[in-house]
């Protein structure tokens, strides 16, 4: 079946890259994995504090800097900080994406994710509106939700139509990628043309067989952190965006997923592109090899990290029609 006799069919187009041949590929790759389980893995976990926990993101930012070719602009929307960020020459964009970051819903900021935001900004010749929403502890579900609306609501006032909309998000952030849209859809108010995610997490338990096959591998991503997140989110269940995977799928918009091989969430990607499938959904999913957890935030050091940002940009101007 071809690319677009699948997606008219409804069935999930999965692609697989394998790493990028090269020594700087190599290189990179290898100075990452040890980087990560060295200053990320081993210190982002319980019982560190989540103030810590965010200095520690903070810091990690400074070596994962943002391109050049875009203005930064920090605003505020409602009672939030942002950023604004805008291709240099680009008076009136067209488009524009609400990125959502991740963090375990702990941690990062719009700082924290500029290696990706700068680059979606540059690559897809859009703007860029980066929220710095409420986190965990101090403020749990659906505070998160609410503020992600906020923002996109911000761009809805700033003119841009709902057609040249996307939301994007990574880890925690795909996760309200996901909700966000369905907030918007019982709000009535007219949801964004199509969504990207990178490991995106869906499964509160965290206890799939990703988890359990990649929690040493995944140089990345501790588990009990992610526990300790979801712990801290802690969903109402009786309110009706309080899981992911109870959500009903059958109005979600043209998606990409992206996900590394070897990280815990690889099955929640998966499942995603699966679930969606039931409902013909068009949903495009992203695998590569040998690659971890949101490894796209490496963007301007490892070459595929880079090429994974450029594929979401030529998603993006496509479903845009651009």
């Amino acid at each position: 079946m071809s690319y677009d006799d699948a997606a008219a069919a409804g069935e999930p187009v999965i692609r697989r890259y394998p790493p990028l041949p090269g020594l700087l590929e190599t290189a990179t790759a290898a100075t990452m994995r040890f980087a990560l389980r060295a200053f990320f893995k081993s210190i982002m976990k319980p019982p560190l504090p989540p103030q810590l926990q965010r200095g520690v993101l903070h810091m990690l930012s400074v070596v994962m800097p943002g391109t050049s070719g875009v203005k930064v602009e920090k605003i505020m929307v409602g009672n939030m900080t942002a950023e604004r960020i805008t291709p240099k020459g680009l008076d009136k964009p067209k488009h524009a994406i609400l990125y959502l970051h991740g963090g375990a819903f702990v941690a990062g900021s719009p700082r924290s994710h500029r290696s990706i935001t700068t680059r979606l900004a540059k690559f897809a010749n859009c703007q860029v509106l980066a929220i710095h929403y409420r986190r965990v502890p101090e403020a749990p579900f659906p505070a998160q939700i609410e503020d992600s609306v906020t923002g996109y609501k911000q761009l809805l006032k700033d003119g841009f139509k709902p057609e040249n909309i996307a939301i994007a998000g990574d880890s925690a952030g795909g996760t309200l990628t996901l909700l966000v849209t369905k907030a918007l859809e019982l709000a009535g108010i007219e949801g964004p043309k199509c969504l990207v995610m990178m490991s995106p997490a869906f499964d509160a338990k965290l206890d799939s067989q990703s988890v359990k096959k990649y929690r040493k591998l995944d140089p990345m991503i501790n588990i009990e952190w992610g526990h300790q997140g979801f712990t801290w989110y802690r969903p109402q269940h009786d309110h009706p965006l309080a899981f992911p995977k109870r959500q009903n799928l059958s109005t979600l918009p043209p998606t990409l997923v992206q996900v590394g091989e070897i990280e815990v969430l690889h099955d929640d990607s998966v499942w995603l592109a699966h679930a969606a499938k039931r409902f013909d959904r068009h949903v495009e999913l992203e695998i590569y090899q040998e690659r971890w957890h949101v490894f796209q935030i490496h963007a301007g050091i490892m070459p595929s990290a880079t090429l994974a940002l450029q594929r979401q940009a030529q998603f993006l101007m496509k479903q845009w029609g651009a």
